[in-house]
Order: structure tokens, then sequence, then C-alpha cells
């Protein structure tokens, strides 16, 4: 991945923040890496999922996943207009 592009990703996560500790998107761990497909103008972002947990704490997870999941794509589409987001947890695309 082009510098330019890795650094425009890494401003991006280091802006959102988790409501609660403060801390980054970066510094939680929450994607554990963005694949850049450059024939398709893509970036392709892995969540870093939280583990196993009771069904509660499930719900909680995906719902906060999700408002960050929400978060990236806004921040990632104003910084590349012209690129598509997708979303995996599967660590084999």
């Amino acid at each position: 991945m082009e510098n330019i592009i890795q650094e425009k990703i890494d401003m991006v996560l280091d802006r959102i923040k988790d409501p609660q500790s403060g801390m980054t998107i970066l510094q939680l761990g929450l994607v554990k890496k963005i694949r850049y497909v450059e024939k398709r103008r893509k970036l392709i972002v892995f969540f870093n999922r939280l583990g196993h947990c009771k069904a509660c704490c499930a719900a909680l997870n995906m719902v906060m996943l999700a408002d960050f999941e929400n978060a990236i794509n806004e921040g990632l589409k104003a910084e590349f207009p012209q690129f598509s987001i997708a979303f995996t947890d599967s660590p084999n695309i």
C-alpha cells in the first residue's frame, strides 16, 4: 500500500474515538488490517472482534462495532471518495 494511502488510513482510525474510554480505534486494536485492492479501488477493513462472551455482552459488542463500522466508513469515504469500502471478519479475503 502506498505510504500516502496508509498515512490517510491511520489518520482516519486515529480520529475515531470510543466515547467510553476516549481511546482511538488504533489504540483499541479493533481493526486488524486494511487491504487496498488497487485494480478495484477498494479498501477492505478486517475487524478484530472482541472474542467470545455472554449473549448480553455479545449484543452490546455488535451495537458498538456497528457504530465503529459506520464511523470508519464515513471517515474513509471522506478521505477516499473514489474507493469502495468493505468490512469483514474473515482472515481469508
